[in-house]
């Protein structure tokens, strides 16, 4: 891309600018990280619930 052609999301200044926002977006860049609600915890909980559950079906 040394040539500023950012492919799909066009040349120049504005295909950078669509690249970057992309980006940001999909793996959650320092200006941005959009789509996401910012705990970060959702595998945690889910796993928690799944041993709570297991606990209490071996327990019973």
């Amino acid at each position: 891309m040394s040539n500023g052609d950012y492919g799909y999301f066009g040349k120049g200044d504005t295909g950078y600018a669509q690249y970057m926002t992309a980006f940001n977006r999909n793996f959650g860049g320092s200006s941005g990280g959009g789509g996401r609600d910012g705990s970060g915890c959702g595998c945690l909980i889910v796993i928690t619930v799944v041993v709570v559950l297991i606990l209490i079906v071996l327990d019973g």
